[in-house]
């Protein structure tokens, strides 16, 4: 792993303990058909951006976001360094100039979680007061 992977692995475990201090702590969740999938800083950084879209096991790569707010703010700064408007743009202009297919939008935590646990493939975050046992909760790899 080179001094880049080990900032952003540094900064994304950072960014979670300053969030959970802060009432808002996010969890990465996966469908379970990807929960053996070996998930690093940077292969998630690569699947927020569309850039990768095939897991190494098999499958799809499906993302699910929250569309604003606290969880989304915190957890897209530490992952992509975007806000949450940000990283809604880059999606549109990438949609828009036929660069893939933007990510499944969310409201609410627990209708990301459902569809989630509900989509092969599929992979999110929400507050880690919301998930449940209908998802695998995804630890970074190292």
């Amino acid at each position: 792993m080179n001094t880049n992977h080990l900032r952003r692995f540094g900064a994304l475990a950072v960014l979670f303990s300053a969030v959970s201090i802060a009432g808002a702590a996010p969890a990465i969740i996966a469908n379970k058909s990807i929960e053996k999938e070996k998930i690093d800083a940077s292969s998630l950084k690569a699947v927020l951006l569309g850039k990768k879209v095939a897991w190494d096991t098999g499958g799809r790569a499906i993302l699910a976001v929250l569309k604003s707010g606290p969880v989304a703010d915190e957890f897209l700064k530490g992952a992509v360094d975007m806000s949450s408007s940000s990283f809604n743009n880059y999606w549109r202009r990438l949609a828009m100039t036929g660069g893939g297919s933007a990510p499944h939008v969310f409201e609410k935590d627990e209708e990301l979680r459902k569809y989630v646990a509900d989509t092969p493939g599929a992979i999110g975050f929400v507050d880690s007061a919301n998930v449940d046992a209908s998802v695998a909760v995804i630890t970074l790899a190292p």
